[in-house]
């Protein structure tokens, strides 16, 4: 951590450098950003983000070490692309990442909201789940988890996501709950509802 911490602050520096040295050949008129969020994985993003710009700037060769971390990275934020997205021209930017880094936890909050024992239980339940919360649920991806919960055995977690920040996913869980039902924020983990329902049609 504190090897993390060093690098994360020369890149800060070389980053900070960076911008007072091209300030000059920036447009009159700047569009006004909001403020990184006062958390550690905000900052990490912000310094990150700032470094990989240069380098895709004036390293571009400096990234091919990189590049599995930089396809999971994407990955993990975007979600599986749609087949056809994955079918078109350029979609091997997904492709090629650790196993290790693609069962990462995601980078993206949801809510889960109820455990079931089967696929045809879980896409009823999500279908009037999203009847019940139109406002909340309608424009939200489900996706399934499958856990094994001690003494109780296997479950197909729901989950509805995704949801940009924690406090979003808290706040809508705060409106299911108070209409008595279950809701709890997680990571937007699992398979899309839509395609594990069609294999186990199969």
């Amino acid at each position: 951590m504190k090897t993390l911490r060093l690098l994360l602050a020369s890149m800060a520096l070389v980053s900070g450098l960076s911008a007072c040295t091209t300030t000059a050949d920036a447009p009159e008129t700047m569009v006004s950003l909001p403020p990184v969020a006062e958390t550690e994985n905000a900052r990490i993003a912000e310094i990150t983000a700032r470094e990989l710009d240069r380098r895709a700037r004036h390293e571009p060769d400096s990234l091919t070490a990189v590049a599995p971390q930089l396809r999971a990275l994407a990955l993990a934020l975007a979600g599986p692309p749609p087949a056809a997205v994955q079918a078109a021209p350029g979609a091997q930017l997904m492709a090629g990442a650790p196993e290790a880094m693609l069962t990462a936890p995601s980078l993206w909050h949801g809510i889960h909201l109820a455990s079931y024992r089967t696929m045809a239980n879980s896409v009823s339940g999500w279908a009037e789940l999203q009847a019940r919360f139109p406002d909340l649920l309608a424009d939200r991806e489900a996706r399934i988890e499958a856990v094994n919960i001690p003494d109780r055995g296997e479950f197909l977690r729901l989950q509805a996501g995704p949801y940009d920040t924690l406090a979003a996913a808290r706040t809508a869980c705060a409106a299911i709950t108070r209409a008595g039902e279950y809701c709890l924020p997680v990571d937007f983990s699992g398979r899309p509802l839509a395609d594990a329902g069609a294999d186990a049609l199969h």
